[in-house]
């Protein structure tokens, strides 16, 4: 028989088993340090030297390192990686020496994952960067090593493109909408071009993965959700006039034969403005900080606000439609305004700021 440990001095768990001598459920303590079950009533030891499964979450700092490692354990497997990422290394000798003959033919032995380890910090770096999960991280990760053959040169690619393209791609599949520009923001050294070339080769090399990001392509309303909460719009109405304009536009175009696809983040900046000025908080949201967020050029967003800009009436719900006079009226040379004329009657022109032709 045993006492049982008291909570304040001992690393305790209590639960609820059934005592063997009690014969009825009772509360049950866990004693971390001793490694004992001990019943509560009537002090029987369950069981002994219980292996602790949980992780261990001390630290250790540098003056702790200064001598034998305190670690007991190495870090954690890695299925991406030959033998799960478990290998051997040559420590110091009791003096804190190395024994060199030892040391120089350990490193002598070709490591196949050393490439791979080294991609894999890379990936993550790149990953903290832009502020993505773990999930993402590990996506990547995953992708990279499915791609590239250890051993085999990526020749014409630049590694920091690829691991872009491969964090793009991952952040896709999970439903992580980012742009090519987003992610060219946290690879040094490589271009939205060079991150394009990568992510055609990957979706090659890989068996369904272009089913899949078709299934998964980023559209405009998706990134009008993101943008719109780092400006401060994201209020339920005005996301539903924003999609309502994005989704209205995309049938207009396709029912007229425009086959050309914009930047979905172009339509989605173009379509923030267009409804930040039927709600006129044009004061506060200007097109430069749009620009900023969307990570897209002012000109860029006006041009997709021109295309818009026609089909204003249309575009817009019943309740707003009296609103279309706040819209900007885009710089229109003589050729622009007969086409716009085309698309509108005069009645409408007059309603949206322009002289009738």
């Amino acid at each position: 028989m045993a006492t049982a440990p008291s909570p304040g001095h001992q690393e305790t768990t209590k639960f609820m088993q059934i005592c063997h001598n009690c014969k009825v459920p009772t509360a049950i303590i866990e004693d971390h340090q001793q490694g004992d079950l001990v019943c509560t009533e009537c002090g029987l030891v369950l069981e002994s030297r219980v292996i602790d499964e949980s992780s261990e979450w001390r630290t250790f700092s540098d003056s702790d390192k200064a001598g034998a490692d305190p670690n007991r354990t190495a870090g954690p497997t890695n299925k991406m990686l030959t033998g799960g990422g478990l290998g051997t290394s040559i420590g110091k000798n009791p003096d804190g020496t190395y024994n060199q003959t030892l040391t120089r033919l350990h490193n002598r032995g070709s490591n196949p994952d050393r490439a791979m380890i080294s991609a894999f910090s890379k990936i993550n770096e790149m990953a903290d960067h832009l502020g993505m999960t773990s999930v993402v991280k590990d996506g990547a990760c995953d992708i990279y090593r499915m791609v590239v053959k250890p051993g085999v040169p990526l020749q014409g690619k630049s590694p920091n493109a690829m691991f872009a393209a491969c964090l793009y791609i991952s952040c896709r599949q999970e439903g992580t909408n980012r742009t090519f520009k987003e992610i060219c923001g946290g690879a040094v050294n490589t271009t939205v071009k060079e991150i394009g070339k990568c992510y055609k080769f990957i979706v090659r090399e890989i068996d369904g993965l272009n089913t899949q990001m078709m299934e998964q392509m980023i559209t405009p309303e998706k990134l009008t959700n993101r943008f719109c909460g780092n400006l401060g719009l994201a209020n339920l109405e005005f996301l539903k006039l924003a999609t309502a304009v994005i989704a209205t536009f995309r049938n207009l175009r396709v029912s007229e034969g425009h086959k050309s696809e914009k930047q979905p983040a172009s339509v989605a900046a173009a379509a923030i403005w267009f409804c930040v000025q039927i709600k006129e908080q044009s004061e506060d949201i200007t097109l430069q900080r749009i620009s900023e967020v969307s990570g897209m050029a002012e000109g860029t967003i006006s041009v997709s606000y021109e295309d818009m800009y026609p089909y204003a009436l249309r575009l817009l719900p019943e309740s707003h439609k009296e609103k279309v006079h706040l819209l900007t009226p885009p710089k229109l040379d003589k050729e622009e305004k007969a086409a716009l004329a085309n698309i509108l009657n005069n009645d409408a022109m007059m309603l949206l700021g322009l002289p009738p032709i």
